[in-house]
């Protein structure tokens, strides 16, 4: 079973998210910021991590980088809520907009971590 740590500074969205995607057959933990998060992954084993963008503290960026330092082959997805620029970044596989998250997140995640059908590029995998 794939291991995704999902990480947003609102906890009941966190929780939701968690609930949702094991609802879909992954092991999810969630975090409520950054530093929470770099703790559960250096004791942890996942094989995703998806991160909230605006934080207090570490903003969802800086964590992407830390991770890939760790881990360069996790893929990190980054959500936001607010309008930015998808600042490029190796660290961040993907950007997306909250209001879109479901089921853009899942088709992601499972594209990511080679659930998909490799025939099939879906036009939600596009990054925002």
């Amino acid at each position: 079973m794939k291991s995704i740590l999902y990480v947003d500074d609102h906890e009941v969205l966190a929780r939701l998210s968690c609930e949702i995607l094991q609802m879909q057959g992954y092991h999810a933990e969630y975090a409520y910021n950054g530093a929470d998060a770099l703790s559960k992954f250096e004791n942890g084993n996942y094989d995703m991590l998806v991160t909230d963008y605006r934080m207090e503290g570490m903003n969802g960026l800086e964590l992407a980088r830390q991770i890939h330092q760790k881990a360069p082959e996790v893929p990190v997805i980054v959500v936001s809520g607010y309008a930015h620029d998808n600042e490029p970044c190796e660290a961040v596989s993907a950007w997306l907009e909250k209001q879109d998250m479901f089921p853009a997140l899942l088709d992601h995640i499972k594209h990511f971590l080679g659930e998909s059908d490799p025939q099939e590029s879906p036009e939600s995998l596009k990054t925002a």
